[in-house]
């Protein structure tokens, strides 16, 4: 199989850009703004993986090929930490899921997704990555076993996986959420395919899921006008005003409660760094 030259890593610049959003520059400034704070009904899900990416990066190294790059949001989490940064998208995710009227826009995803294909055949060499990232994918593909397995395929003897996946959240981006992960069925999955589990992190813990429950709550039930094709809702103007209050308030009260319990059979996902392992020189060869 032939590899594409990878692209040089692109400015940090592009990661604000957004694949997706159309929006005048003003509107899409204010959306940027109430993203970052408990106003955003996903808030403390954002906050706590943004904590997991940060975590992964110094685990990062050399190549690394980001399966599912989407907004490149994380690229300055990774300067000077790899030699060239480029990732892949699944154009039906993009072009169909998200906005089907993208195509009209297809000069602003220049320098942010690198190259279109699957996850079950990822258009690389073999053993010709140093670093595999895949956030909050895993649980969209349907066969994460082949796609793990080929992300261990490209993976040099010695590079790491470094992956992300949710456990308590609503469907989202459908018709493409197929599953949800625990740590034995990661550890196991990884296992199969020639990855040792070095880190299996909850993120977050019981408080943290109850606050994003119960924020979704108050967005889907209090504030929607309607359910969209993707699973996610359009707020309704007049009650989403009347609701956010209560869902900025209801995240950063469980934000705080987070430091008191250190319960975490449930909680918001699981943050993972995984090794593939050289082969062992005492091994003989054929065994």
């Amino acid at each position: 199989m032939s590899t594409p030259s990878p692209a040089p890593a692109s400015p940090p610049a592009n990661a604000a850009r957004s694949v997706i959003s159309t929006r005048k520059p003003l509107l899409r400034r204010l959306a940027a703004w109430q993203r970052r704070t408990p106003l955003n009904p996903y808030w403390l899900d954002s906050v706590h993986l943004l904590e997991s990416v940060r975590f992964l990066a110094p685990h990062a190294r050399g190549v690394m090929f980001d399966v599912g790059v989407g907004e490149r949001p994380y690229a300055a989490e990774f300067e000077g930490r790899v030699t060239r940064y480029f990732g892949l998208e699944y154009p039906p995710v993009v072009f169909g899921n998200l906005n089907p009227d993208l195509w009209d826009y297809i000069e602003v995803i220049h320098g942010i997704i690198d190259v279109f294909g699957d996850g079950h055949e990822l258009p690389l060499a073999d053993s010709s990555v140093d670093t595999v990232m895949s956030l909050e994918v895993l649980e969209h593909v349907p066969d994460p076993e082949r796609c793990v397995s080929e992300m261990a395929r490209v993976l040099r003897p010695g590079g790491r996986a470094l992956i992300t996946v949710p456990f308590t959240a609503p469907l989202h981006q459908l018709p493409y959420d197929f599953r949800r992960f625990t740590p034995a069925g990661l550890e196991a999955l990884l296992e199969r395919h020639g990855l040792r589990a070095e880190v299996i992190q909850p993120r977050g813990n019981v408080a943290s899921a109850t606050g994003s429950v119960l924020s979704q709550y108050f967005l889907r039930h209090w504030a929607a006008a309607q359910r969209k094709h993707d699973g996610s809702v359009r707020m309704s103007r007049w009650r989403g005003l009347l609701t956010l209050p209560f869902i900025a308030f209801t995240q950063v009260f469980f934000r705080v409660a987070e430091r008191f319990t250190s319960d975490d059979a449930l909680c918001l996902g699981f943050t993972v760094v995984a090794v593939k392992d050289a082969p062992d020189a005492s091994t003989p060869a054929g065994h």
